[in-house]
């Protein structure tokens, strides 16, 4: 098996130099051949210099209608139109809402995004996610209505008899309000009680039991 011996640029370069004839006995065509032949060789088994491979560059595209799709499908497919990711922000859709702290938001629901579905974009334009955790939180609770203040009607004041006016009272005098002597009038703490009444206990108009008993005379006393 034959080998191939490779000599690097300076070694041809001596050997050239060596074989050639010397002072004014030079042939510079062949020299010249010889020197380029050399050349050829050296680039040929050098090794090639790597180049930056392009990276690609996102072309305008149409915003997707994203709404209901786990934030991770989303992702892959800004991905596949070499979107930048690192513009993408993650909020939570309202309020109520609070998002995981280690960002694990694969699972979670776009409930809408900004810019808008539709909208034309780049990889420079900044994309935020509004997410949930399933697509019924998205929808914002409506607030629980304050409850109604009830008033009611205050309770009728009791009416009190007219002192004047005849009543007619048990002999007791347990019935509410004034109770009557014998001669059909209210009873009034300290006034003189009549002859029937004499012993009687009634409700005076104080509210006070009286009894009608001979203290100075014949009085109504508590």
């Amino acid at each position: 098996m034959k080998k191939t011996l490779v000599f690097p640029l300076a070694t041809l370069t001596l050997l050239v130099a060596a074989c050639s004839p010397s002072g004014g006995e030079t042939d510079s065509d062949d020299t010249a051949d010889i020197a380029k032949k050399a050349r050829v060789t050296a680039s040929a088994t050098a090794s090639p210099t790597p180049t930056l491979e392009e990276i690609p560059t996102a072309s305008p595209f149409i915003l997707p209608a994203l709404k209901g799709k786990p934030q991770s499908s989303a992702v892959s497919l800004l991905r596949d139109h070499h979107f930048r990711l690192g513009l993408i922000t993650n909020r939570a859709a309202h309020k109520e809402i609070s998002l995981p702290s280690g960002g694990n938001f694969g699972r979670w629901i776009i409930c809408s995004t900004d810019p808008a579905q539709g909208s034309r974009i780049t990889n420079s334009t900044e994309l935020y996610l509004y997410l949930a955790q399933t697509a019924s939180a998205c929808v914002r609770p409506t607030p629980k209505p304050l409850p109604k203040k009830t008033y009611s009607a205050p309770a009728p004041a009791a009416k009190k008899p007219d002192p004047m006016s005849p009543h007619t009272c048990p002999d007791d005098g347990s019935q509410p309000g004034y109770a009557c002597t014998s001669t059909g009038k209210v009873v009034v703490e300290g006034e003189y009680c009549a002859g029937a009444d004499h012993g009687r206990t009634l409700k005076a108009s104080n509210g006070r039991m009286a009894t009608c008993e001979d203290y100075n005379g014949w009085r109504w006393n508590a």
